[in-house]
Parts: structure tokens; sequence; C-alpha cells
């Protein structure tokens, strides 16, 4: 854990709004000028080693005794306002039914469950939320990312007024989480929150 624990955010040099670069305090200029359809978002470590290496084996080798530490890890690094802020519950950013029969597990189901119960949280079902198949977003250039996160949601459950915490495995162009929280949003949730293990920020063409 001590190896894990090194790859940490400080969070006094990331935006609180979007995670990206920022004083931990003031929201980033990208953020005022155009805000994220979500409140918050927070990544517990970067998307280095040795967290890297045992993310990719946990989600694409099926070494499902990984997801342990690795929610551990989470539960020690947790975003710095979720005490604050009123949750009603936990939402796992769900797979496409193609993508998760193919995997055999959703992993940020996986770690949403071994985390809900370190902050008492229900985990709700992902049943509600309709996520149509695609190119995984890890096999595409930045743009193109943005352009296959449009319309991959469709909320078919009830969320109105309510305030969700987001729980997903690596945040990169922040475009999946983004429009899952548009959609949300326009289902009638109250407020949106993000929060995922890793970030890896990926740099523009």
């Amino acid at each position: 854990m001590a190896d894990l624990l090194k790859t940490a955010t400080p969070p006094e040099r990331v935006c609180p709004q979007c995670g990206g670069a920022g004083d931990g305090v003031t929201i980033c200029g990208a953020c005022q000028k155009k805000p994220p359809p979500f409140d918050l978002l927070w990544s517990s470590c970067a998307y280095a080693p040795p967290v890297s290496g045992i993310l990719h084996e946990f989600k694409h080798l099926r070494r499902l005794e990984l997801r342990r530490p690795l929610a551990c890890l989470m539960a020690a690094l947790p975003p710095p306002w979720l005490r604050h802020e009123a949750v009603d519950g936990i939402l796992a950013v769900p797979l496409s039914r193609e993508r998760q029969m193919e995997r055999g597990f959703n992993q940020c189901t996986e770690l949403a469950r071994l985390i809900a119960p370190f902050f008492r949280l229900p985990v709700l079902p992902e049943t509600p939320v309709f996520r149509r198949p695609s190119p995984p977003q890890s096999t595409l250039a930045y743009r193109e990312r943005l352009k296959n996160a449009k319309g991959l949601f469709e909320v078919r459950g009830d969320v109105k007024k309510r305030n969700l915490l987001l729980i997903d495995d690596v945040a990169t162009t922040n475009a999946t989480l983004a429009e899952l929280a548009r959609m949300l949003r326009r289902a009638g949730a109250e407020r949106v929150f993000c929060w995922t293990l890793a970030q890896a920020k990926m740099q523009r063409p």
C-alpha cells in the first residue's frame, strides 16, 4: 500500500471541479469559461506505475483479487469534499451489455461495492442507465473520444432530485463522465459528483 500511496493526487495542485491542474481552491479558467456538467471531480491518484499496472491486470486479465487493494487505495484517498456534500448514493459508470458479457464484470461496480461501506453510502443499481455499444475509449484519440461519448447513455430510471456520486476507474478526457452527468442532469438529478481511481490527462492533438 505504501508504494500505491506515492501516486496520490496532491489536493493543492488540482482544480476542485474538473480534476485538472489548479490550486485546490479556485475553479480553473477552463471550468469558469465552460463549466462541466458535473459539480466536482476527484481522482485519488495518478495513472502511473504501480497503479496503472495493477489496474490493467484487474480489468483485462480478470485478476479480481486486485479489486480490494485498489478500492482500499481509493478509500484511503477520498475526495476532500466528500464529507461536506450530501450524497444520496453511488452509481458505478455502467458498461454496455456487450462489453460486460465480454469482460465478465464491470470494474467500476466492483470498486463501488467495496468503497461504499467505508462511507456508509448505498450503491444504486446500474439498470436505470443504458449504455450503447461503442468502441472502447482507451483505443481512441482525444477528439475521437469526445465524439464517441456523445449519446453514449440513456437514463431510463428515476433519478429526480438525487445527489449522485459516479465511480469510474480512470479519468482521461472526462468525456464519459461528462456525458453521463449531462444525461443524469437532464433526467432530473440535482447534483452529480465524480470520483475516479486514477487521473490520466490526455494531451490534445
